[in-house]
């Protein structure tokens, strides 16, 4: 009982020395929240739960990515905020396969599964991270968004290769088992057609499941993309106990930002607790992409 007070008093000493109001009335956490403050499963009043974590890592081959921007840079930052946060599942967006063996190596206590969406040897990934002491895999798979996601095909009107990597888990603590799909949406106007392809997925694949879903949606929540599946789905930015309204795209040089395009969208769960745009400064590096990772904790 002493851990509970503690956690609740630090909790708002934190929130009322670091946060801001937002517009919409709701906390704007800017704060680096230490283990205790996060991780929901330490405080033995509350219901159990997950951490997923959205984070596109901007695939480490650009050219022009020089300086700080290089992921030989600053990947350092990448490795501090997966070691430091400890997300129990994280989805990746733009990840090659020599960056998912950086992150392996240098992110203990984490296994990774995913594949190429194009076939090639250091193609980009949606790979899904988790801690197997947090969550055992039951299955896994590779998706591509298109009339023949079975095989590795890219839409005609599709800027890119576009996949969505599903893994199946069993949350050993409770033994809940649930879905977690990550993906990465085109930049051309075909996202309706591929949201649609996971929604079939889920449909045909995941019965009465909780699902989460990460990505790089490169679209705002708002879109009319995302009206079927908000029949069943939340936001997590939405419905968070605790949350904020940030924007996810910095382009590597804009704090400000407000493009709002990384988002968490689940089912099944009970609550979302927490929804967090992760900021702060990593190993030196305000931007350890051109993205800010996102998280989620959601209850069972």
């Amino acid at each position: 009982m002493m851990k509970k007070y503690i956690c609740l008093i630090m909790s708002f000493l934190a929130l009322a020395g670091c946060g801001k109001m937002g517009k919409d009335g709701r906390v704007k956490e800017d704060v680096n929240w230490s283990k205790w403050y996060y991780d929901d499963e330490a405080a033995d009043d509350l219901k159990p739960g997950v951490m997923v974590m959205s984070f596109n890592v901007r695939y480490g081959s650009a050219g022009e990515d020089t300086g700080d921007k290089a992921w030989t840079n600053r990947r350092a930052g990448c490795y501090a905020m997966v070691n430091t946060l400890r997300p129990v599942l994280m989805g990746v967006q733009e990840c090659q396969a020599s960056q998912r063996e950086d992150l392996m190596a240098n992110c203990p206590g984490y296994q990774s599964v995913g594949r190429s969406r194009d076939n090639t040897a250091n193609g980009e990934q949606m790979a899904v991270f988790y801690r197997p002491d947090s969550v055992s895999v039951q299955d896994w798979g590779t998706f591509w968004l298109t009339d023949t996601p079975g095989t590795v095909s890219k839409h005609p009107a599709a800027g890119h290769y576009r996949c969505a990597t599903w893994v199946k888990v069993t949350h050993i603590r409770t033994g809940t088992q649930f879905y977690h799909i990550n993906t990465h949406l085109d930049l051309e106007g075909v996202r309706g057609f591929e949201m649609a392809v996971i929604l079939d997925f889920i449909a045909r694949n995941c019965s009465s499941l909780p699902v989460v879903l990460t990505a790089d949606w490169n679209d705002t929540e708002d879109s009319s993309i995302f009206d079927e599946m908000y029949q069943t789905f939340q936001n997590a930015r939405w419905t968070a106990s605790t949350g904020d309204a940030y924007g996810t795209f910095n382009g590597f040089s804009n704090m400000n930002s407000t493009t709002k395009i990384d988002h968490v969208f689940y089912r099944g769960f009970s609550a979302c607790s927490r929804f967090v745009t992760v900021r702060q400064k990593w190993e030196g590096y305000q931007f350890i992409s051109d993205h800010f990772p996102v998280y989620a904790n959601l209850k069972f």
